[in-house]
């Protein structure tokens, strides 16, 4: 289901170093600031991979250092963007009311270190911090889906835990015509005095709408329409972003991402590798529900807009997308689950990617599940690729080993179409948290 969300969409920059086909491992820049490190380079896979290391004001110093050219070719795409949303509103009006109406509300519930990162890149890269602010409370569209499978799920018992992100594909710089999916990277954070992680972003983007840290703890976010919504909590990327970074087990990360006040709506699977568990946790402004796979969302059915839905549980397998289970969250959920026959709406991507899975319940690990989620998006697409949402990466994470894979879109939808450019139509990469971690500049 596609639907209005807001809070988010950061400075995301164009970078000229970053293009869809493999080639050698390359490093492109290196930055020393007084407590860390931060380093570019490119995979021998091809992506993008950003090391940031120190405080958060010079983790945000180093990207702006490394990538602040990038800034402002970026500004000229979402001022296009922006433009096209609101042709009679100038840029500068709508950035104001970003600021405004949504920032200025979440601001107190901000963390400090978030706030100075958010300096750092302004200051690196001579912006007003304002700016920043603002565009992190884009408002976008979103449509996604997860999947936690653990015990007797999985092949050997381990957590596996999936996430697709679906978002708009048409953030295109003018002046190079470069679409923003082409710069996706992945991020390797080293905070000084807090948990290392990895997060899947773009150049600017400082918050998470996914990832994993080194104390085995894996988030994944889907969003959920709902008519208590509201700015005035902690922003949802930095939510995400608090428990990567501060979460050593499940019970803390269910702490974090479900500390009020609220703000929602979103769907959140939380996992902790070293356990292995996972929990759903389903949030508006008002309601925020917890539960595991033998939960009462479950197991609960309810009638909404003239149709039963019913949900029933497997042991270890938990399964999301963008409509609540929960009896708390679903009587103020306001979207359709289902629409007719189309594929993509929550109901149909719910009950189909939960059916892929439990036909391979026992055995399923963490290629299987990459390539049951990509199997599913491709079969919403058919016949003749109508309906495909556009798909912005496809992650699958193993959080106790550290390995995880990572699929990117990568072209211009206006000229390709969404099923091309989307992420489960591109290979997919695997990399490991505590190698990366390792890694340096140095040859």
């Amino acid at each position: 289901m596609v639907r209005v969300r807001n809070i988010w969409f950061g400075l995301a920059i164009f970078c000229v170093m970053a293009f869809c086909n493999p080639v050698g491992a390359e490093v492109l820049g290196v930055y020393k600031a007084p407590s860390g490190t931060g380093w570019l380079e490119k995979s021998s896979q091809g992506d993008l991979i950003l090391h940031l290391e120190g405080s958060w004001y010079d983790m945000g110093y180093e990207q702006g250092k490394l990538l602040g050219k990038e800034c402002f070719m970026t500004m000229n795409g979402v001022k296009a963007y922006a433009r096209r949303m609101a042709p009679l509103l100038p840029f500068s009006a709508f950035k104001h009311l970003l600021y405004q109406k949504v920032y200025l509300k979440s601001a107190p519930y901000v963390p400090e270190s978030f706030q100075q990162e958010m300096q750092g890149l302004a200051d690196a890269g001579g912006v007003p911090v304002k700016d920043i602010q603002a565009l992190h409370s884009f408002i976008y569209l979103a449509s996604c889906s997860g999947t936690a499978a653990f015990g007797k799920a999985t092949k050997d018992g381990q957590l596996v835990q999936t996430r697709s992100l679906d978002f708009i594909l048409t953030f295109i710089d003018p002046e190079t015509e470069t679409p923003m999916q082409n710069n996706s990277m992945v991020v390797v954070y080293k905070p000084q005095g807090e948990i290392p992680f990895v997060s899947f972003s773009w150049p600017g983007v400082l918050g998470s709408v996914g990832g994993m840290n080194a104390k085995g703890i894996s988030v994944s976010e889907m969003s959920l329409p709902s008519k208590y919504e509201s700015p005035a909590g902690m922003s949802m990327v930095f939510r995400v972003k608090q428990t990567l970074a501060r979460a050593e087990n499940l019970d803390q990360a269910i702490s974090i991402m479900s500390s009020k006040p609220l703000e929602g709506g979103y769907n959140f699977l939380v996992g902790d590798g070293k356990i292995p568990s996972a929990v759903a946790i389903e949030m508006d402004a008002k309601n925020c529900y917890v539960g595991g796979f033998d939960s009462a969302a479950e197991n609960n059915s309810y009638r909404k807009w003239g149709k039963k839905y019913e949900y029933h549980s497997r042991p270890g397998l938990l399964v999301r997308t963008n409509h609540p289970l929960s009896a708390e969250l679903v009587k103020d959920y306001y979207a359709p689950i289902d629409f007719g026959h189309i594929k993509a709406m929550s109901g149909a991507r719910y009950f189909e990617l939960r059916e892929r899975e439990e036909k391979e319940y026992g055995s399923l690990d963490l290629v299987r599940m990459m390539e049951i989620m990509r199997e599913h998006y491709e079969g919403i697409c058919a016949p003749g690729h109508k309906h495909c949402p556009g798909t912005n990466y496809q992650a699958a994470m193993a959080p106790k080993s550290g390995d995880f894979l990572i699929a990117f879109a990568c072209g211009n939808p206006q000229e390709q179409g969404n099923f091309k450019t989307s992420a489960y139509t591109h290979p997919y990469h695997r990399y490991n948290l505590f190698e990366l971690l390792k890694g340096s500049p140095e040859p």
